[in-house]
């Protein structure tokens, strides 16, 4: 399956939509740009633990995967508490449910790392 930066963003920003609610005015000036670069970010993340799997010489391992996206995460997490009133509990639970949203939609070498 290809996995493509759009996507991943289109599949983010209805997960947070939904995850914020009435919250989500609150990041909806700022977040998408934050969400595009993760999207970006995640893609690229999928490809190479793909390519990875392929060739060993390549790419990164699934463990390393898993390394980056969560950093992805903490750095997404600390932007959005950042430029809202939002409680960090309010922003991870928005994130978890957006990588759920990923991990279903994409499945694969996305759902090996996240």
């Amino acid at each position: 399956m290809e996995i493509n930066a759009n996507d991943i963003y289109e599949k983010i920003i209805q997960a947070a939509e939904a995850s914020f609610k009435e919250g989500w005015l609150a990041v909806k000036s700022y977040a998408p740009a934050e969400f595009k670069k993760m999207s970006v970010q995640l893609a690229d993340v999928a490809q190479n633990v793909a390519l990875y799997q392929i060739d060993k010489n390549q790419g990164y391992s699934p463990k390393t995967g898993k390394i980056l996206v969560r950093m992805q995460k903490t750095s997404c997490e600390s932007v959005l508490v950042a430029i809202t009133q939002l409680t960090l509990i309010t922003v991870q639970k928005a994130l978890n449910a957006i990588l759920k949203v990923l991990k279903d939609a994409f499945g694969g070498v996305l759902a090996a790392v996240v």
